[in-house]
């Protein structure tokens, strides 16, 4: 659940007002650990630390470097390492330490995530005799493939019609 800037700011201040996590995190309805942490966000960052992101942070390689190289050289662990950085989430950083582990540096190299990018038909705008054999070659592939899914198509929707009319003149 995420949650406003206005209501963090409010559990905040109760707690520095003195009441212990439990007894804020009670009046408040939300986790003992989750008030630590902003207090702890706060604390470190100010209130830029405990802003909602409006969009999913994208690292470089070289910060998620510097990230693991401070963590192990200082000892810290993730939570202070993720406090220090200003990141969200220290599991994060875990990730991170992993991937470097295992990969090195190509580890930390940002993968695109999703599907890609539906590729275009292979039929080019030239005239036929101007298309190398290649392109030739690749069209044909694509316009027998073509065919041949349209021909299931065709043969899908006559057995469809089939078994409606099948259904029609038993009724009777």
């Amino acid at each position: 659940m995420r949650y406003t800037l206005d209501f963090k700011i409010e559990v905040i201040a109760y707690y520095r007002q003195g009441h212990p996590g439990l007894a804020t995190s009670e009046k408040f309805k939300v986790d003992s650990k989750l008030v630590q942490k902003w207090v702890k966000q706060y604390q470190s960052g100010g209130i830029d630390a405990i802003k909602p992101k409006s969009s999913k942070a994208h690292y470089s390689r070289k910060f998620k470097h510097h990230v693991i190289t401070t963590m192990l050289e200082q000892g810290l662990s993730q939570s202070e390492v993720a406090l220090t950085f200003n990141i969200s989430s220290p599991a994060l950083i875990s990730h991170w330490h992993k991937a470097y582990r295992l990969y090195g540096m190509s580890g930390l190299i940002s993968k695109r995530k999703g599907r890609t990018a539906m590729t275009k038909p292979f039929i080019t705008d030239k005239p036929d005799d101007e298309k190398t054999l290649a392109e030739l070659k690749r069209e044909n592939e694509y316009l027998r493939a073509e065919v041949a899914y349209l021909k299931k198509l065709d043969a899908l929707l006559k057995q469809k019609e089939q078994a409606v009319t099948k259904q029609g003149s038993s009724k009777h």
